[in-house]
């Protein structure tokens, strides 16, 4: 289903309050049932997750746990922007507090579809099988985007506003990534998965869900093995169990993508959706 981005919502917690207290993993709120899948205790922060009939739904407010120049200047988690030798230019947009609902099928399914480079072009539009928009959430509780810039953008042109944690907002206050990004892996060394956040160099590398149950891997399997990459698709994806490094499947047959800057050729979220699940809201 789509990644539905509502009107701000009234916090009850201070630490999860922008402008209020700094916000860290530490300070923002987590509550994960019970019997949702072990990927979504075992990862993630910041989010409240359910189960509800045959989907998993994934509520996030979408601040950031960690200092960006997107916050406004008042924000304790505030920092100068970071133009990285010259490279990177702060973009006119401010991030703001949301109220977003991923809704991800339990039991994905396939639309049997093979996804290949002309599909893969990084450009909005262009394909009936793209992602809609606002379309997963990181294991830091931050929004995912789908790896698309507007018709006539380039996405590459996008990624020089990106601060340091390689994000940045759209001009409605959603701070989003489209990439790897340490903010994600920050989250697996704080849980003792990883024991750097840096990407290409951690353990295990893990960076969230779309909403049609696609996992996004970096460099590693879910286990922290190698890829296998002589049968990725387009989008450096492809189809087997994810299985933990204790040995337990987390997801069986499941479709996952890897990003992984200067190994494979496509190094951004995914384009194209693999399963069913998420409407196309674009005409």
């Amino acid at each position: 289903m789509l990644f539905a981005l509502l009107s701000a919502c009234t916090p009850t917690d201070t630490a999860d309050t922008a402008g209020d207290s700094l916000r860290t993993l530490a300070t923002c709120e987590t509550n994960i049932a019970d019997d949702v899948p072990a990927f979504f205790q075992e990862l993630y922060r910041c989010v409240d997750v359910v189960l509800a009939s045959d989907t998993i739904v994934v509520s996030t407010i979408d601040l950031p746990p960690h200092p960006s120049p997107y916050y406004a200047e008042t924000d304790p988690n505030w920092v100068a922007f970071d133009d990285q030798g010259g490279t990177h230019f702060h973009n006119p947009n401010e991030l703001s507090e949301q109220a977003a609902t991923v809704t991800i099928p339990s039991t994905p399914t396939a639309k049997g579809i093979t996804i290949t480079a002309e599909m893969v072009d990084l450009e909005a539009g262009t394909s009936d099988e793209e992602y809609p928009g606002g379309d997963g959430v990181g294991l830091d509780g931050t929004v995912l985007f789908a790896a698309m810039a507007a018709p006539g953008d380039d996405i590459a042109e996008e990624a020089q506003t990106f601060d340091t944690w390689e994000a940045h907002p759209q001009n409605t206050g959603i701070y989003h990534h489209h990439g790897p990004t340490p903010a994600a892996l920050a989250v697996l060394v704080d849980s003792g998965w990883a024991t750097t956040s840096v990407p290409g160099a951690a353990e295990i590398e893990v960076y969230g869900i779309m909403c049609d149950g696609t996992v996004l891997l970096g460099c590693t399997e879910l286990n922290g093995a190698a890829p296998d990459a002589t049968d990725f698709d387009a989008q450096g994806g492809h189809v087997h169990d994810l299985v933990a490094s204790d040995g337990t499947t987390w997801f069986a047959g499941r479709y996952h993508t890897h990003m992984c800057v200067g190994t494979y050729d496509h190094i951004y979220t995914p384009e194209i959706q693999y399963y069913e699940g998420c409407e196309r809201a674009r005409p």
